[in-house]
Formats: C-alpha cells, structure tokens, sequence
C-alpha cells in the first residue's frame, strides 16, 4: 500500500469526509518529494562475516587495516602550529553529531584527510599515543539489500564508531574521521580462508550503543520528507500558501496550530533505513551547518531500539549522510556523521 493510502485510505467513498487543509498539505508533499527507501529489519539469526548485520564479526578481508580512534592522538607542536584554526560552532544545548576522517593504507577503504588538529590538552606531554580500535557498529551488504537509486548494487559499506563516551562525536567538523570510519569494499569475497577471523581487542568498559549482534534484512517502501529534515520548513510554507492562494502567509506563524498538527502527525517517520529521510531527537545538524547541506543522501539510519538491544543515550538516533555525487563516485570519505538524544 502507497504511502498517500495509508493516509487517505482506498478511495472508497463510503463516508467519505471533507478534505482538510492538512490533507491537501500532505498530497502535495507526497507529490514532490516521495522516495523509495529500504526499511531496516534486525533479525535474530546467524550470520557470516559478508552479511548485513550489526555487532559481531565485520567483513575484514586479509590484508584489512582494522581502523582505529585517532582522536586523541597527540600532535607535535610544530604540527600544532601549523594546524587551522577551527571557528567554533553555535553553542546549542543538545548532543548532536560527530565525525573524524580516516587515514588509511588499505585500497578498498574511504580515505582523506583532517583538518581538524588533535592538539594535547593543556598541561599534557605531546606524546604519540597507542591507537585504540574503533568499535563495529553495521555493515551493509547491497547484494542483499533491494536496489535504491544511486545506491551500489553491489560490495559491503562499513561503519565503525568510538567506544567513547560520545561514539567519535566531532562537533567541529562532522566529516573529519578520526572518532568514526566508513569503509567500503567493492568485491566481495565469500571464502572464508581469504577473511580476518578476529577483531582487536577493545577496552574494558568502552560504552557502545549496540549490544549483541543482529543479521539486517530489508524491505523497499517509500516516504515524503520527514518533518525533520532541514528542509521542510520552507516546504511547507510554500506548500500552506500554494494550497491557500487567497489566504498567503510569510511564515508558519501565522498558520493555524491544528493545520500544522496535521501534516505533522503524517511526517514523522522513525526507525532504521537506507535511503529515504532522516530522523532526528534534536535539530538536523545540517540547518546550522551550511557545510554539509549538499550531504542530501541518508546512507544509513540506526534507530534505538529496545527489543534488538540498541540504544543512542537517551533513546536518540545515528544517522550517516553523503552528498549524492559523492555516492556516485562510490567516495565514502566526506560522509558526515550525527547522532543525538533526548
């Protein structure tokens, strides 16, 4: 069943009611901006190491350089120096993204370069320190995942993240990644003697918003634009004053509460996906940060979630975004990554 179904029903007209400002609101929405996305499920089921599936055991062909947390590696002061200076972001009152840009050897990796530098704390010696292994968070076999437009058809994208107490969270620069990795291997190799059996050792006590290990299995369906999407706002104004030419307003404002209520209820769709619009608990990182919004594409959303033992903080969301030439350049080393909480 369509989306505009689940909204409208079947087109019986048995006690059909009166079209509301709302419901207009919502066609046209569903009219620009509807996508196909595929809908997440975590089962519990075994897995091998070339599966969708969070937690357990990555896809690490021999060869792989398992990524490790560059956060807190110590610059020189020559290094220091040169490093940009970084304009702080708008102090807000939420937890909201992170990042870190990898530096890695391996072929099959994402890679790029920081520009965020890694200087010592005050008072603190300007010593390299021993690299810890980021955490496995998801990877996504496309093989197994419906086809998505611009998505791969193809190969394993991997996303990796900080036991830290912020997973990785960069709040300077999103896509810088030294908190978090994403990694994509183009081939694919179901031989289990050409595979890594073991992942590093993590720290004892590394907090980590995935427990256990779920298979992912997919299901297509589509979806407008989400009510939280930086974006929507100037939607729906054009929206409202298209759908109420004799009654134009300059901003939401001055629309009725029950009106926006209605579109509202419709628009907030939650849960875990590829593809599609993004959930948030807070803002959408990319409304204050104009660096970032050309990254329009979803690459993969993890939603907390109770019965598969996943939890952000206080029951928040993770979300990875790619600008879409990027994605078609199969360029995975500008992603940005975000996740917030209650």
């Amino acid at each position: 069943m369509g989306f505009l179904s689940k909204i409208f029903g079947g087109g019986s007209n048995d006690g059909e009611k009166k079209e509301t400002s709302a419901d207009k609101m919502l066609k046209v929405i569903c009219e620009r901006t509807t996508t196909d996305y595929a809908r997440v499920i975590p089962v519990e089921e075994k897995t091998m190491p070339w599966n969708s599936k969070i937690g357990g055991l990555p896809y690490m062909p021999r060869g792989f350089e398992y990524p490790c947390d560059e956060t807190r590696l110590a610059a020189t002061p020559e290094a220091a120096a040169a490093a940009p200076v970084q304009q702080p972001v708008a102090a807000l009152d939420v937890l909201l993204a992170g990042s870190g840009q990898p530096s890695v050897e391996n072929p099959e990796v994402a890679t790029g370069s920081g520009s965020r530098s890694d200087v010592p704390a005050p008072g603190e010696a300007p010593e390299a320190r021993e690299k810890k292994p980021l955490r496995f968070l998801a990877q996504l076999n496309f093989a197994e995942m419906p086809a998505l437009e611009g998505f791969p058809r193809e190969g394993i994208l991997q996303f990796y993240v900080s036991g830290d107490d912020t997973y990785g969270l960069n709040f300077e620069n999103r896509a810088d990644q030294k908190g978090f990795r994403v990694i994509y291997h183009e081939r694919v190799t179901e031989d289990p003697s050409a595979l890594l059996p073991d992942v590093p050792e993590t720290v004892p006590g590394d907090s980590f918003p995935v427990s256990g290990e779920r298979k992912l299995t997919f299901e297509k369906d589509s979806m407008p634009m989400t009510l939280w999407d930086f974006r929507f706002e100037k939607l729906l104004l054009d929206i409202y004053n298209q759908t109420h030419p004799d009654a134009t307003v300059p901003n939401l404002d001055r629309v009725d509460e029950s009106v926006l209520d209605g579109v509202y209820a419709h628009t907030e769709v939650e849960g875990h996906r590829v593809g599609g619009y993004p959930s948030f608990t807070q803002l959408d990182p990319r409304e204050y940060d104009q660096n970032f919004q050309e990254h329009t594409v979803l690459l993969f959303q993890l939603d907390s979630d109770d019965e598969n033992g996943i939890m952000w903080g206080d029951r928040g969301v993770c979300n990875f975004f790619i600008r879409p030439d990027d994605l078609a350049a199969r360029d995975f080393s500008g992603v940005l990554y975000n996740w917030d909480c209650y």
